[in-house]
């Protein structure tokens, strides 16, 4: 059904919002980062972080505001480029917190597709 398309679109949303608020400046990028043991004295590396936030964000409130099965279908296919790029970060040895995110990313992944098919 659209609805559940919507609805776990919404959340989706919700959650990529709250994972990558903190990334929308380059000092709470740093912070994050810094969790993650990730060298923060480089301004490029903040740069793309903060580029990263900002692209999430914006898109996690377009989803929010209209999540219409072809932005979910998107963002579902999105999910599964960012489970490759975890595995392929977790293959070359980085921090096993990727793991959690990956975890994530897999579910809410299979969650959309779920509700994309049933529809």
């Amino acid at each position: 059904m659209t609805r559940d398309v919507a609805r776990w679109g919404r959340a989706g949303a919700l959650y990529d919002l709250v994972a990558s608020a903190a990334f929308l400046t380059p000092w709470t990028a740093a912070g994050m980062l810094s969790l993650f043991g990730t060298p923060t004295s480089d301004p490029m590396t903040l740069l793309f972080a903060t580029l990263f936030g900002t692209v999430v964000v914006m898109w996690s409130i377009a989803r929010w505001r209209r999540p219409e099965p072809l932005l979910i279908g998107i963002d579902t296919a999105g999910r599964a480029l960012f489970s490759l790029w975890f595995v392929w970060a977790l293959w070359h040895g980085q921090t096993h917190v990727l793991a959690v995110f990956l975890v994530l990313e897999l579910f809410w992944g299979a969650a959309q597709l779920r509700a994309l098919v049933r529809r």
